[in-house]
């Protein structure tokens, strides 16, 4: 009967995220591509994988190129259905939206999470712009795969099944880079074994044969698929300046502001409903996952920091470590229902949920989130005062609640 009753919930789970990604999509305008005249963005290369494939395609260019699974399994679907290129997509940012949605739950029920509690953590992601809204507008994205196998690969190495998590995260390479997040946590532990079990080789032959696989993941595509030029920001293979590059990319103060205000923006919901003291008691209650931790958010940073322009959407990686702090956060029982109420309409306003994405005018366009690469206006500054507005009145709202109404916060 227990193992009916959580599946019967875990259903009842897959049904409040599937109803999450329709009541957003509903809310959300449609990218067509032959509407924005002039612009030749990301979607453009993935289409053109979808629609001529990878061997023998002379538009091929890197990074897209690598990112070879999305679009194929688009191509894949549309030739066996019939139908035209946007179907596929849309289908698969269904298909991924709902599984990271549903990943986050298994997450916080891994964790022992009443149930309710579960449900709000699983929609937290559902409400940052980039995470689920913009893939429901721009769908043409490798992201919308990404985030369920990061999720699900997290699942496996909590369970000790570290080799399909590797596996996950191998395949994860030709879907997003991001997914490499997971290989160095996958390392940390065959080390922790090595050396909890008296020195034994085999934890080192595993960690090895895992570096292996890596590497030839990576460099695989990257030797195989010709690619006509490239528009990566890093690109040691093609560009003699790398280290230059870096250099820049780091000092670029435009580009630093930028980084922050993502970082502080996604983490929102984190902000209006963590203190010190429940961040410390949740930091301890983390306990072994605490390494865990420090290597996603390090190696996640990183890749936010140099891996291009968009950094609206890199940043929707750490959807990981952000879900794990709210779970053990709700699970010491001092959030408050009012608190997650004005977290909830702070989220909706300034993710602007509820809007289309301003497609026809480019600057409206950069301007509607903020934060794209080291782009800087006065819309800038008017998000940046949003943002610290939203927080402040989150923590005056807390502040006034407890000494008014100090025995009436219903807790959850």
């Amino acid at each position: 009967m227990l193992i009916q009753k959580r599946w019967v919930q875990a259903l009842g789970a897959l049904v409040v995220a599937l109803l999450a990604v329709m009541v957003l999509d509903r809310l959300t305008n449609r990218l067509v591509p032959e509407e924005v005249p002039g612009h030749v963005w990301d979607y453009m290369y993935y289409i053109d994988m979808a629609e001529h494939g990878v061997w023998g395609n002379p538009h091929l260019v890197s990074p897209y190129a690598y990112r070879f699974v999305t679009p194929l399994l688009a191509r894949a679907i549309n030739q066996a259905l019939g139908t035209p290129t946007y179907i596929g997509f849309k289908l698969l940012a269904y298909l991924g939206l709902v599984g990271m949605l549903w990943g986050v739950y298994f997450l916080a029920r891994h964790f022992r999470l009443k149930y309710t509690l579960s449900l709000l953590v699983m929609l937290i992601p559902a409400l940052a712009l980039f995470q689920v809204k913009f893939l429901l507008f721009d769908f043409y994205r490798p992201d919308q795969l990404a985030y369920p196998l990061m999720v699900f690969c997290l699942l496996a190495m909590l369970k000790r099944r570290y080799w399909l998590a590797a596996g996950l995260a191998v395949i994860g390479l030709f879907v997003r880079e991001f997914l490499i997040i997971p290989v160095p946590i996958l390392l940390y532990l065959f080390g922790r074994e090595w050396w909890q079990n008296k020195r034994r080789l085999v934890p080192l032959v595993w960690a090895g044969l895992l570096i292996l696989v890596t590497l030839a993941a990576l460099a695989a595509p990257r030797l195989l698929i010709p690619v006509v030029k490239t528009q990566q920001y890093l690109d040691p293979l093609r560009y003699r300046t790398f280290l230059r590059v870096i250099l820049r990319m780091t000092f670029d103060l435009k580009r630093d502001v930028n980084v922050i205000y993502n970082l502080v923006a996604y983490a929102l919901p984190l902000i209006l409903l963590a203190t010190p003291e429940r961040l410390k008691r949740a930091w301890q209650a983390l306990g072994e996952y605490r390494a865990w931790m420090v290597i996603y958010v390090l190696v996640c940073l990183f890749e936010t920091m140099y891996g291009g322009a968009d950094l609206e959407r890199f940043v929707t990686f750490f959807f990981i470590p952000q879900s794990l702090l709210l779970i053990f956060i709700f699970q010491q029982g001092v959030v408050s229902l009012h608190e997650v109420i004005y977290m909830v309409i702070a989220m909706v306003i300034f993710n602007r949920l509820l809007y289309p994405f301003p497609i026809w005018d480019f600057t409206a366009y950069l301007n509607f989130y903020g934060g794209y690469g080291d782009f800087l206006s006065t819309a800038s500054l008017l998000r940046w005062l949003e943002l610290v507005g939203l927080i402040l009145g989150g923590l005056l709202l807390r502040w006034t609640w407890e000494r008014l109404f100090p025995a009436q916060a219903v807790r959850l």
